[in-house]
């Protein structure tokens, strides 16, 4: 842990966060930069914009986000004790053994620069009251403040049952108050079970809870000795509304065995169990195979048959439906590969008058790497995506369904989600894995209380996921998504290639062969080499996965290989080539009979045409009923004619039963599926950010550096004896023109106030050397390099003595 800044020991008249601020260490200003690094992102120009930028709400937000359960509450507490808060004051709070925690919590905020000031004056920093909400530590306003805001009217039936007089705001309240706060012991010892029950429960936080006509007192039929009522008529409890009520805060630290509520220091233990690392990384590889298998086949799929775009945005219920029962998987983990594979880039929406959900064309280049590159682009975009898969099929405040790829599941606080829980688990040894998910997200819910609070059902649905993709294996992280996760010391590139070379060497060795047996199914013994997955998809349906994959080779599916443009000898030459074992007789016979059915009825464009030799096959097309929309003439013994496109008669021939083949103008047969639909890849705005968001430690001393030397420069342009400001803004006085002039012909190094294009005021040092066109030029003694600046844009000019 870094120190404590010094101002603790030697600045205590510290008045301000930026005073406190240049009494820190260049060590110390680093670490903070690095902890906050919105901070830095842009370089601030001096102390005063970081302290600014420190006290900004969004900032504090985002900083308490990480802060554990303990140090969170220590800094509630520091809240509610008041303005000059000391840390003797906080301790107090705590049970006295928890005295040297609550210092290092304290010291722990100092160096987060949420709190500043010396131990005998704490002070929280900026907005820090306002985001922490209104009831900080679970505890509810003061009694005072809360009786001072009912009315008149409400207030009397308490005033009477407390045997004070009549009377109006602001006395009717304080003397509520002071009577209830003297009769406290006796009020809470009239107190049913029930009673009892309630207010421990506010007492725990939140301090709030429902009361239907809370104000107005008039019980409802519905009730019967409602003991929330009772409370409110002993005014134990104050309505705020006609519907709510609040628990005063000196009740609730009454009914409290230690003022700042049950919390402890230490992290929730995670019971950890043996699995071993080699099994845990097989279970993951198992996944991952699983995953790529999956996702090659889902945007197949959308190639085939692409579905629309909701009016809303998103993919529909039903399409969704249809995706989960062509990929034999949930609807879950349907939504969860198409965004999984949206944000890789995998997949995107066409901009047609029709737009609809094509893959892309860097589809088609992550189909030719290997297993491992493919399924770390997967995981690096589910680590980086701004959304949550887990809520597709869930219902918005509007009660309406939150479609797949809709903007309803974007959320930009799930890709630091997603890392805290992957660097929990990180947490455990090699080999070690939890022993359930709720010992994770309870240690989630102690290490960042504000997220997990706020997301604990995205947290389960997160470890979920990553046991889906295959970032886990038995709810353990994986070696090579511990390689993965390393980006922040390796570099993101560096990282994702440690972790392809990682998984390589996990995934078991490809196999090129599969084992036909007489039933006609084909067992792949191991994974399926890329090209060999290909090819069986094509020409077999697949029936089972594990360790061993087994395809069933049909009718249906060999009809499928010919459409695509394969024929009856290739056929028979792949299931030669690539079986360890005999092809059995069988499917020999099989593939010949198909062949030869196949292509039999042929279709051209008229809008299209059909023929055919056989005279009988085109009068049995003709009395199909399901075909009459299709509008086919004959106009021939042996051809047929009608005004549908001729993919449309394919697929409306191919659904009744026939063999259709298209050809061309020359006989030649024809593949519809030779050229894939594709649209154009999109750019990954949202990952290229999340990889660019943190500075190197390098480029952090270096923003410490330049706040000093800005530091510096402001003390040199306050001693300055000769120094001009603009007197009109944006017109360049005579005075300004002339010192800078001065400046240019005895060689003087200058400080210049400069307005850049966003309106911002920042101090500039240069050694001029020319004015005229309305810009002045020299040379920045920071780095040597020459500089512009326009003139009207200069508000002071101060000498700088050497």
């Amino acid at each position: 842990m870094t120190a404590q800044p010094q101002a603790s020991a030697r600045s205590g008249a510290a008045q301000s966060l930026t005073e406190w601020l240049r009494s820190w260490t260049d060590a110390q200003l680093v670490t903070l930069l690095r902890r906050r690094p919105d901070l830095a992102l842009p370089a601030p120009v001096d102390l005063s914009t970081l302290a600014s930028r420190a006290s900004v709400r969004t900032s504090i937000s985002r900083a308490l986000d990480g802060v554990d359960a303990f140090t969170l509450r220590t800094l509630e507490v520091l809240v509610c004790a008041g303005p000059d808060a000391s840390l003797s004051t906080v301790r107090a709070w705590f049970a006295p053994e928890l005295a040297a925690d609550v210092a290092a919590a304290v010291a722990r905020l100092q160096e987060w620069a949420l709190v500043w000031g010396a131990t005998d004056r704490l002070h929280p920093v900026g907005t820090v009251r306002e985001v922490l909400g209104p009831y900080p530590a679970g505890l509810g306003r003061k009694a005072a403040d809360l009786y001072a805001a009912v009315n008149d009217i409400a207030l009397a039936p308490l005033l009477r049952r407390l045997g004070l007089p009549p009377a109006t705001q602001p006395r009717s309240g304080n003397s509520a108050a002071t009577a209830v706060a003297h009769q406290l012991d006796e009020l809470l010892a009239q107190c049913s079970p029930a009673e009892r029950s309630i207010l421990e429960r506010l007492s725990a936080g939140p301090p709030i809870g429902a009361l239907r006509n809370a104000l107005t007192g008039r019980q409802l039929s519905a009730e019967t000795d409602n003991p929330a009522r009772g409370l409110v008529e002993r005014g134990l409890l104050v309505p705020i509304d006609n519907h709510t009520v609040e628990l005063p805060r000196e009740i609730g630290l009454a009914l409290r065995s230690q003022p700042a509520g049950e919390v402890t220091p230490r992290p929730p233990e995670i019971q950890a169990l043996e699995r071993g690392a080699p099994v845990i990384d097989g279970g993951g590889c198992t996944q991952v195979l699983e995953t790529v298998r999956l996702v090659e086949l889902l945007l197949n799929q959308l190639a085939a048959d692409p579905p629309g775009l909701l009016r809303a945005g998103g993919l529909g219920v039903r399409e969704l439906r249809r995706l989960s029962r062509a990929l034999d998987t949930g609807e879950p983990v349907t939504a969860l590969l198409i965004e999984v594979a949206f944000e890789a880039g995998l997949l995107a929406s066409s901009t047609n008058a029709d737009p609809a959900y094509l893959p892309t064309t860097e589809f088609d280049s992550w189909l030719r790497r290997g297993t491992a590159e493919r399924w770390v682009q997967l995981a690096t975009a589910w680590l980086s995506m701004t959304r949550l898969p887990s809520l597709v099929g869930a219902r918005d405040e509007r009660d309406k369904t939150i479609a797949a790829l809709s903007a309803d599941l974007e959320r930009h606080s799930a890709p630091a989600l997603r890392r805290q829980l992957l660097s929990l688990l990180a947490e455990l040894a090699p080999g070690l894995a939890p022993g359930s998910d709720e010992q994770v997200l309870a240690r989630l819910s102690w290490q960042a209380p504000r997220r997990a609070s706020a997301s604990r059902r995205s947290a389960a649905g997160m470890l979920a996921e990553a046991a889906t993709l295959g970032l886990t294996g038995y709810g353990a992280i994986t070696g090579y998504t511990r390689a993965l996760l390393d980006g922040a010391e390796t570099g993101a590139a560096q990282a994702e290639a440690n972790a392809a070379n990682a998984l390589t060497a996990a995934l078991p060795e490809a196999v090129e062969e599969f084992l036909l047996q007489p039933d006609l199914t084909a067992v792949v013994p191991g994974p399926p080499a890329p090209d060999l997955q290909r090819e069986l998809n094509l020409v077999a349906d697949l029936e089972s996965t594990g360790g061993a994959s087994v395809y069933r080779v049909g009718p249906v599916s060999l009809r499928r290989a010919l459409d695509a443009g394969r024929t009856g000898s290739d056929l028979q030459q792949f299931f030669a080539d690539r079986s360890r074992t005999p092809v059995p007789q069988a499917l020999h016979y099989l593939i010949n009979d198909v062949a030869t059915q196949h292509g039999r009825l042929r279709t051209g464009a008229a809008a299209s045409y059909l023929r055919c030799d056989d005279e009988s096959l085109l009068s049995r097309v003709l009395a199909e009923p399901g075909l009459d929309s299709l509008g086919l003439v004959r106009i021939a013994p042996t051809v047929l004619i009608c005004s549908a496109a001729i993919s449309s008669v394919l697929d409306r021939l191919r659904r009744a039963g026939f063999a259709p083949a298209a050809e061309s103008a020359d006989g030649a047969v024809l593949s519809f599926a030779a050229d894939a639909p594709r649209v154009p890849g999109r750019q990954h705005s949202r990952m290229s950010r999340s990889r660019t968001s943190t500075l190197g430690e390098s480029q952090l001393v270096e923003v410490v550096n330049r706040l000093r030397a800005s530091e510096r420069l402001a003390v040199a342009v306050t001693n300055s004896t000769s120094r001009v400001a603009q007197q009109i803004p944006g017109v360049t006085s005579a005075s300004i023109l002339e010192l800078l002039r001065t400046a240019v012909r005895e060689e003087l190094t200058i400080a210049i106030g400069y307005v850049d294009d966003t309106g911002t005021l920042s101090q500039r040092t240069m050694l001029p050397i020319s004015v005229g066109g309305g810009m002045l030029r020299g040379y920045d003694p920071a780095d040597d390099r020459l500089r512009s600046y326009p003139l009207q844009r200069i508000t002071t000019v101060s000498l700088l003595e050497e």
